[in-house]
């Protein structure tokens, strides 16, 4: 068989996989909000308890981020952060199913204004999350409260369909993934239309040249030095934007400025900022922060020399 057609054979299999999982995710999707949460409910208690699913990398992240916590109160947030990874399992399947309006109802925006005083004069921004409450949310929220265009970073999946139908959930409102890796050469392409440059930063590089170390949650840990070199490059204003669980599904997204137009940050003050609001976040609402990543698993160097993020 040539290559050409083992290409041709192999392209009906991926359509194929994109279907089924297409067909099951829009299945689930119709299902109320109640079923739905008591169906990943389920499920997360099997990988919580039963197949203790990186249940070891999320209790050993809190003993080490909290020691001045006692092993029950571990065991209480290891308890808490599933049922909530459950929650936002459950809302981002329900997204394939809800207009944009009713995803609006269940977000609270505060400070928008900030961000529309830089869009309305033209300018473009750089907007900053964390994987804390439903960080899948905070993208969609970006798209309906904005009014510009989300350029936001991803990573792709190995697998075609799957990394297809999660695009497709991403990008129902009208956002436009980059893939990481290529972000910078689109930003600078696109420097003339005004757009929003949207990125979750708070996980480990997977590059060893390219990291900034800082210490966070009382560890010496690394952050990707990408944002602070965009904002630099383009002096674009940036903004965090941290999220707060209100209820069971609603949540309040607010923008807090990292630096303003023009500013042009060192790359290291502008992360240690960064660097400090996400930790804050944590610190007040920890069970919601994504403990099951292996975010320290890389070792600092000698000569590191990190410094605790501002508070």
């Amino acid at each position: 068989m040539t290559e050409q057609s083992e290409q041709q054979s192999e392209a009906p299999v991926a359509v194929s996989e994109h279907g089924r999982s297409a067909l099951w995710i829009r299945a689930l999707s119709r299902l109320p909000f109640g079923a739905l949460y008591r169906l990943t409910a389920l499920i997360m208690w099997l990988l919580r308890h039963v197949l203790r699913f990186r249940v070891a990398v999320a209790r050993d992240n809190l003993r080490r981020c909290f020691p001045e916590r006692s092993e029950p109160e571990i065991d209480a947030l290891v308890d808490q952060y599933y049922r909530h990874l459950s929650q936002v399992a459950a809302e981002f399947l329900k997204t394939a199913d809800m207009s944009a309006d009713e995803l609006r109802s269940h977000l609270d925006v505060q400070h928008v204004e900030r961000v529309r005083a830089e869009t309305d004069a033209g300018r473009s921004v750089i907007v900053l999350g964390a994987h804390q409450c439903n960080w899948e949310w905070t993208l969609q929220a970006m798209v309906l409260f904005l009014g510009v265009p989300i350029d936001a970073a991803y990573k792709p999946l190995h697998a075609a369909g799957f990394d297809r139908e999660l695009r497709t959930l991403r990008c129902r409102y009208g956002g436009h993934l980059i893939a990481a890796k290529k972000l910078v050469r689109e930003v600078v392409r696109r420097r003339g239309q005004p757009h929003a440059v949207a990125l979750h930063a708070d996980q480990s590089p997977s590059s060893s040249g390219r990291r900034q170390w800082l210490s966070f949650l009382g560890r010496e840990s690394a952050f990707y030095p990408g944002p602070a070199e965009i904002a630099r490059l383009t002096g674009y204003a940036a903004f965090f934007v941290p999220m707060r669980r209100v209820s069971r599904g609603h949540y309040q997204l607010d923008f807090l400025p990292i630096c303003a137009a023009g500013e042009r940050l060192d790359p290291a003050v502008f992360t240690a900022r960064y660097a400090g609001f996400v930790e804050a976040m944590i610190r007040e609402n920890p069970a919601d922060w994504t403990w099951i990543h292996r975010r320290w698993k890389a070792a600092p160097p000698e000569d590191s020399g990190a410094q605790p993020p501002p508070h």
